[in-house]
């Protein structure tokens, strides 16, 4: 048997290109400790945390302006590409450029004129054909153009660090113990004080349900009299207006009467005229 057949493939040769290129690693957070009483810190351990917190920040802060200016060149509009096309195809040709002259005419009037715009900006000092422009509060201009980060202000006011922490809870332990008990009285009192005024409350609001149903009661004893009144006056003008259908019936006969007495009137003229 052949001894190649058996042996191992042996690599060809060295790769002809480099291994690509990793970025550094991010700094280890600290570890986060759930439940455990923390032993105090010396304040070689504070700075220590202090200086991998602000590490941390500064890392997430330059990731967050590169992921910035990515959107940015991502984030372009069509209008925007089409400006740059057309700006692109409006470059001249190399030709076009060799026959451009060497040196340009300057006007020498516009020399001792103030340059308004930039004076408005900074200091402007021209010297022969050089001008120079010295800006004013130039820190202030590059943090408005720099790109804002998540975190407003300082690292340290946007994180609270662990000396921070440590302060907070010393000035928790330094509280009056007392402070306790006096919320507590506090609250025994207040709540006493809505005890007695829904107590008298409930005493008000009955007060005036009993004069509501006195009210009632008065209303609806006048209302009944009223009735009974009017129940009598009706009886009584029936019974008046009986005794006149009866007068009326007994005066039929007064009539007659009446008839008879101008009959015998009649018959006595007569007589006498005889």
């Amino acid at each position: 048997m052949d001894s190649t057949e058996d042996s191992p493939v042996s690599p060809k040769g060295p790769p002809s290109q480099p291994p690509p290129s990793l970025p550094p690693p991010l700094p280890e957070r600290p570890p986060k400790k759930h439940g455990s009483v923390t032993s105090p810190k010396s304040p070689e351990d504070y700075k220590a945390d202090n200086e991998m917190i602000e590490l941390d920040e500064e890392t997430s802060q330059q990731m967050t302006t590169s992921y910035s200016e990515i959107s940015f060149k991502s984030g372009m509009s069509p209008e925007t590409e089409v400006s740059l096309s057309l700006t692109m195809d409006s470059i001249p040709s190399a030709d076009h450029i060799l026959q451009r002259p060497i040196s340009l005419a300057y006007d020498t009037n516009n020399i001792g004129k103030p340059l308004l715009p930039l004076n408005s900006e900074g200091t402007v000092h021209v010297e022969g054909n050089m001008t120079h422009f010295v800006t004013e509060d130039l820190e202030y201009k590059i943090k408005i153009s720099s790109p804002v980060s998540k975190f407003s202000g300082n690292s340290k006011s946007g994180t609270p660090s662990y000396t921070q922490k440590g302060l907070l809870m010393t000035s928790v332990s330094s509280l009056d113990p007392n402070i306790l008990n006096d919320l507590e009285f506090e609250a025994q009192k207040i709540a006493t004080s809505v005890d007695t005024l829904t107590e008298n409350l409930c005493g008000i609001l009955h007060s005036i349900s009993s004069i509501t149903a006195d009210n009632v009661d008065i209303y609806k004893d006048a209302v009944s009299k009223m009735s009974d009144a009017m129940d009598a006056n009706i009886k009584s003008m029936y019974t008046v207006m009986a005794k006149t259908e009866e007068l009326s019936h007994s005066m039929k006969s007064v009539q007659h009467l009446a008839s008879r007495i101008k009959e015998m009137r009649r018959l006595i003229d007569l007589f006498e005229s005889l």
